[in-house]
């Protein structure tokens, strides 16, 4: 049985922070100097108050994290990039960061990743994931749920559409796509009620 809930333990974050990674970190890798200075970055970045967390079993299997009150569920600031990495690497970070940044706009709930574990694929985790976030939306008095999605992540495009998200707009990361791995991505919208 699927279990859904704001929050994780702190013995849950490397857990959560490992999904994040596998979901992400091809398009956060240019921000570190290894893998495992991201993994650890974007691991000690989380916040909890920002992540919806599914669980199965008891153990964590998926995660969509949002923006809220000018803090996403991975919260890579200035101030913690600079005390995990150092100025020049912090710098580093920071700029190339900087084009993946997705902000939050009033009326609209700003989704920061979702994600579900390899092997809990498939078992309907990331549409509970969507419909729960939908009504927290709704609940926090949001018009939209908002977020974007890759060009090359149809399955994740197709989820997002049986759902009941649209394509709002297209954007292309032009000359940086080598950067990040990706050239082209939708932002999509999904009206809470």
């Amino acid at each position: 049985m699927t279990e859904l809930s704001i929050g994780f333990t702190e013995s849950e974050r490397a857990r959560v922070g490992e999904l994040y990674w596998a979901a992400f970190g091809p398009k956060l890798r240019i921000a570190f100097r290894d893998e495992a200075t991201g993994v650890a970055q974007v691991t000690a970045a989380l916040r909890p108050d920002r992540a919806l967390i599914a669980r199965v079993d008891g153990q964590v299997a998926g995660m969509c994290g949002f923006h809220h009150d000018g803090h996403g569920a991975v919260d890579l600031s200035w101030a913690g990039l600079r005390a995990g990495l150092g100025i020049v690497a912090a710098a580093w970070a920071a700029l190339t960061l900087a084009p993946l940044d997705r902000r939050e706009r009033d009326g609209v709930l700003v989704l920061d990743g979702i994600c579900v574990a390899a092997e809990h694929r498939g078992r309907g985790i990331g549409s509970a994931l969507l419909d729960a976030v939908t009504e927290l939306a709704a609940r926090h008095g949001d018009q939209w749920v908002q977020l974007s999605v890759i060009d090359t992540n149809p399955r994740a495009e197709a989820l997002y559409r049986r759902h009941g998200f649209a394509t709002a707009e297209h954007g292309s990361l032009g000359p940086l796509r080598h950067l990040y791995g990706f050239d082209r991505y939708r932002t999509m919208r999904k009206r809470t009620w």
